[in-house]
Order: structure tokens, then sequence, then C-alpha cells
């Protein structure tokens, strides 16, 4: 594991730096339509698709540096496939870490984990593979 950290540390970095980005596009996009349209079903579904374009664009171009392997098509819809998976994890992470211990928070970090955890490797392994 350590190895695999040290091999990957700026990835890593990157991985999390764009993950704070593209999760700044999707609140700021998230509360704007909101307050246009006072939809928060139009607000949050458009600001998670604003926020995973802005992940890839950061994934494909500066995390993984990969703008030659795979056709654009392709692996955009591998990206979304892996990250509509995560967020399935995540919760059921959620969902049991909760049951276990009864704190709400705590059990989101370990959700988190695990969902960045397979955001990470399957971008790395699946979406962006050289």
């Amino acid at each position: 594991m350590y190895k695999f950290f040290k091999r990957n540390n700026r990835q890593i970095f990157r991985f999390l730096v764009s993950g704070l980005i593209a999760s700044s596009f999707n609140f700021i996009s998230y509360r704007a339509l909101f307050l246009i349209f006072k939809n928060i079903l139009f607000a949050s579904i458009s600001g998670y698709c604003v926020g995973i374009i802005v992940s890839f664009v950061f994934a494909k171009y500066w995390v993984f540096k990969n703008s030659y392997s795979q056709p654009l098509l392709k692996s955009f819809s591998l990206f979304c496939l892996i990250y509509f998976l995560g967020g399935i994890e995540m919760s059921l992470v959620i969902v049991f870490v909760n049951k276990l211990i009864e704190n709400y928070k705590i059990a989101w970090f370990f959700g988190a984990f695990i969902g960045s955890l397979n955001n990470f490797l399957g971008s790395k392994y699946i979406s962006f593979k050289k």
C-alpha cells in the first residue's frame, strides 16, 4: 500500500484538488439554478452533471494526463459509470456504518473514502488507462 501511494502521490494529490474544484462548480451551479428556478431536484441534478463534466476534464487532462488513449465518448461513458457505482458504494457504506456506530457524520467519511477510492482506481485503470 505504501509503495502504491509513493508511486502515485502526484496523481492522488491532483485527484483531491480537482475533486474540490469540481465540487465547487457543482455547488455553485446548484445554488444558482435553485435561486433562478426554485426547483431543488433540477438544481441538484444539473449541479451534479456540471461537477461530473468538470471532474472529467481535470481527470483526463491534468490528473491522469490522458489525451490520446481512448475515444472521448468511451472514456466519458466509463467515467460516468465508475462515478455512478462509486455513488452507490458510498451510499451503502454510509448506511452500513451508520447502523454499526449510529453516527452519520463519521459514516459519511467512511462512505466518502470508499467512493473516492473507487473513483480514483476506476479512473486510473479503466477510464484513462494508457
